[in-house]
């Protein structure tokens, strides 16, 4: 049977929505599956902001192959979303009741393939408190469909909320079961398909693009670290960290950065680029580009969210 190895990080629950705070061991916990595949099972809300919208039952299948490199829309594009704004969702995946809010354009036109953002929350926080704070949703002003999983609790850490990191653990079949099922029943740019996430989140983007690259076309993890194991395929990375970060060593950004530095053929020299603590390496591969946001903060404890970082990440993204 497949065997699972959740890396347990011991990482910073949100307390507020700007910082958080904690120390970081890594450790390693196995247990075995007989099944790692994801049938995915959704119940959804009706075509209405309301508190109380009717049920529906959709399945769909878990996106495992290469992303099409087009531009190709999936899903049922002409046809009107079933809510707009932002609602609760539930979903099977990898066999468990999963939770992630769904975050739709209020203009949302259905003809328009959109890109899809997931924004992975950090230890003991949730998809609601990451969306309060991210603000990259807020920047995109409605030309994406946002995406805020929850984490289920975990017993290594206190049953805080937070995220396996090993390629064949069940978040990454929530993953594969969200982007099926969003895909399914809205009008989606399959090849525009982001992923960002602070402290354990940023983690957590790090093994997405590599557990699924040609499926993620960029990643932008703040003030996280990894990826552990070998990666599928490349992806453009903008990736930040506080210098000062006592919750997630910066060394850990540093060997995220250098690691998709190394993925994606980039040379030693930087040029800067906006906002000001950034810079993008030279000679990257065609299309995977690396930025690098080393910054200097104390009122964010090193740890915390830069305002700036929301807006960049959305404009990185939208120039892929």
């Amino acid at each position: 049977m497949p065997r699972r190895v959740a890396l347990a990080l011991l990482l910073a629950s949100c307390s507020t929505a700007a910082d958080s705070g904690a120390d970081v061991t890594i450790g390693t916990t196995q247990d075995e599956s007989t099944d790692t595949s994801t049938d995915a099972t959704t119940t959804t809300g009706s075509a209405a902001t309301t508190d109380e919208p009717s049920v529906t039952t959709t399945t769909a299948v878990p996106t495992t192959g290469p992303a099409p490199t087009t531009g190709e829309p999936a899903g049922p594009c002409g046809q009107p979303p079933p809510f707009t704004g932002a609602m609760a969702q539930t979903i099977d995946a990898a066999g468990m009741q999963r939770d992630y809010d769904l975050v739709i354009p209020a203009d949302y036109d259905p003809n328009t393939a959109y890109p899809l953002v997931f924004a992975w929350h950090g230890r003991g926080g949730n998809g609601e408190l990451a969306r309060l704070y991210f603000k990259v949703e807020e920047a995109s002003a409605g030309q994406a469909v946002f995406v805020y999983p929850d984490a289920l609790p975990l017993a290594d850490m206190d049953g805080q909320t937070g995220w396996d990191l090993d390629p064949a653990n069940e978040d990454v079949a929530l993953f594969d079961a969200i982007l099926a099922d969003v895909s399914s029943r809205l009008c989606i740019d399959s090849a525009r398909v982001f992923s960002t996430g602070h402290s354990f989140g940023g983690y957590m983007s790090n093994t997405l693009g590599c557990a699924r690259g040609g499926i993620v076309r960029a990643i932008a993890p703040v003030a996280g670290g990894g990826p552990f194991f070998p990666c599928t395929g490349q992806v453009a990375a903008w990736v930040a960290h506080g210098t000062g970060d006592t919750t997630v060593p910066f060394s850990q950004g540093e060997g995220a950065r250098d690691h998709w530095l190394s993925t994606n053929s980039c040379g030693d020299t930087t040029a800067p680029v906006e906002p000001a603590p950034c810079v993008a390496y030279d000679d990257c591969a065609d299309g995977f580009p690396v930025h690098w946001c080393q910054h200097d903060e104390p009122d964010l404890g090193g740890h915390g969210w830069p305002a700036w970082a929301g807006p960049a990440i959305w404009k990185f993204f939208a120039a892929l």
